[in-house]
């Protein structure tokens, strides 16, 4: 007995330090003050004053639309109602509740069987403070974004087969924002059918609600809005880490990548999807879910660092298909790679991408490098997975 307590007491020791560490560290590379979250005050504030103005509305220091769907704006009333600081600190609250739930959802399902059975708090406080300083999370959370909420409940809704509505919150996000469409591809390469019904659903409801606020602005959202990527953003910049801002920044081109970009993404979703089933079948959900996730990174015209919080959920599972020494040297390198984010050491901004060196490129581009080789890893590494027993197939899939 007081072996175990004396142990639990390292490990609560050991997650202190490492509260405090972050602690320390964190004000260095809080880089925003919520700009993202002022944005979807404007949207919220839209819906409830003119919902035809939505669109066009623009905040005095911030030269960014709102660029998310009719239904969108709807979920950002509550953050229009409340008082600045009350709304930006309820938007990291939130997002620091959606980070325990990635965490304790990924381990559940990939990496929790290497790791210390008590104390489990200990270890869940020490992991989810150490991932405040990830690129992603940390420009998440000082934008005020929404990426690590939307992370956490698609990894719910896919993951967890006992709900009896699967599918229905990802509908509901890709109302929100239409990356977590390409996740729709997931419940169809797995067949499941009565989950991406129940998605497909609430996506059209979403819509539907828009056209009942605005008949017009909708339409013109759907018809024309919804393909201006001139409204997003500098597309070149560094922090666009999708194949279309590696081509823009390769080629020069600043309209995108073209014919090149589409032939790239064709071959991205069918290669993707591919390996979501394969990993699928092998009993690898959450690597599944991860993998389908960087398709829509990967493949969307502008997918920011910050929108890639998926690296998180994908790290686990690439650290719970290795053994031994190897599930610290492969998680040191892929988590720490994310904390330094070599895509902002080369010169950015003012198009400067455009002029980068092989080198630069490598690191410019890391995340989408990373990816990859995260991909391959995982389609080598279990290959010789046990896939899952049937009973619980049959329970996810619903045959």
């Amino acid at each position: 007995m007081t072996g175990k307590l004396g142990n639990s007491a390292r490990w609560w020791w050991l997650a202190g330090a490492v509260v405090l560490a972050v602690g320390v560290l964190l004000p260095f590379v809080w880089d925003h003050a919520g700009a993202d979250l002022k944005v979807y005050r404007l949207g919220g504030s839209a819906i409830l004053d003119d919902p035809s103005t939505l669109y066009g509305a623009r905040l005095q220091d911030i030269s960014m639309p709102f660029t998310y769907p009719l239904f969108g704006g709807l979920v950002m009333i509550p953050a229009a109602l409340l008082p600045w600081p009350i709304a930006y600190s309820a938007s990291i609250a939130a997002s620091l509740v959606a980070l325990v739930a990635i965490w304790r959802l990924s381990l559940r399902w990939s990496a929790a069987r290497w790791l210390p059975t008590s104390p489990r708090l200990a270890v869940l406080v020490a992991l989810v403070a150490a991932s405040l300083l990830l690129e992603p999370v940390r420009e998440t959370l000082s934008y005020g974004q929404i990426n690590l909420v939307l992370c956490a409940i698609i990894l719910y809704d896919v993951l967890d087969a006992k709900h009896p509505r699967r599918g229905i919150w990802i509908g509901i996000a890709a109302g929100i924002k239409l990356t977590p469409l390409v996740f729709f591809g997931l419940l169809l390469v797995t067949r499941q059918w009565k989950a991406l019904l129940h998605a497909s659903v609430a996506f059209i409801g979403t819509v539907a609600i828009g056209f009942v606020i605005a008949p017009r602005t909708a339409l013109d959202y759907w018809t024309h809005l919804v393909s201006d990527t001139g409204r997003i953003g500098g597309l070149a910049y560094s922090g666009n880490q999708s194949w279309n801002g590696f081509l823009i920044r390769v080629t020069g081109d600043l309209e995108g990548g073209g014919r090149v970009w589409q032939l790239v993404v064709v071959a991205t979703v069918l290669a993707g999807l591919y390996l979501t089933r394969l990993l699928w079948l092998r009993g690898e959900r959450l690597a599944s879910v991860s993998v389908c996730g960087l398709i829509g990174l990967l493949c969307s015209p502008v997918s920011w660092s910050h929108h890639w919080v998926w690296i998180l959920p994908l790290g686990i599972s690439l650290v719970g298909v290795v053994h031994g020494r190897w599930r610290i040297i492969l998680g040191a390198g892929w988590f720490g790679l994310f904390m330094l984010a070599p895509i902002w050491w080369p010169p950015r901004r003012g198009n400067q991408e455009l002029n980068w060196t092989f080198l630069q490129h490598l690191a410019g581009n890391a995340y989408a490098w990373l990816s990859l080789a995260a991909c391959v890893f995982l389609a080598v590494a279990t290959r010789r997975t046990v896939e899952p027993a049937r009973q619980e197939t049959a329970l996810v899939t619903g045959r």
